[in-house]
């Protein structure tokens, strides 16, 4: 599957997700915004979303702080979008993950779909499980 298709997946994954859970949710026209998606729930709260389709590498996942617009690499609007909506192929399930849940003045972020089962990374931080992020409605 090449870059554009997973995109596309993962966004059709988000979207049921987010409408399976009450949200509605809208698409910029075009491919020049830093939000992918942005997400409306019930008390019509937006969630301006970075969508992204993440396979397990080496035991993590990893979300760069970039994004592809125009065929082009470009960093990230933190001021533009409230976090990310990270589809993963391998458990089949979407994670989001806050602006406030990560640090922003790295270059990416990662998290784990399963324990550990070698020595924590290189900079001995612990590696957060999918499952201990929240729903978007925990957000602040």
């Amino acid at each position: 599957m090449n870059v554009n298709s997973k995109g596309e997946a993962g966004l059709i994954e988000v979207i049921r997700d987010l409408q399976r859970k009450g949200y509605e949710c809208f698409l910029p026209f075009g491919d020049s915004s830093a939000v992918d998606l942005i997400a409306v729930d019930g008390n019509y709260k937006p969630y301006r979303l970075q969508v992204k389709y993440r396979s397990l590498v080496r035991g993590s996942i990893e979300v760069n702080y970039h994004s592809m617009v125009n065929s082009k690499q470009r960093p990230i609007n933190f001021d533009a979008i409230d976090g990310w909506a990270v589809y993963c192929p391998d458990v089949d399930s979407v994670v989001y993950v806050g602006k406030h849940d990560v640090d922003l003045t790295k270059r990416n972020f990662y998290f784990r779909l399963f324990e550990a089962t070698v020595p924590p990374n290189k900079d001995k931080t612990r590696r957060k499980l999918y499952t201990e992020f929240g729903e978007l409605s925990d957000w602040p």
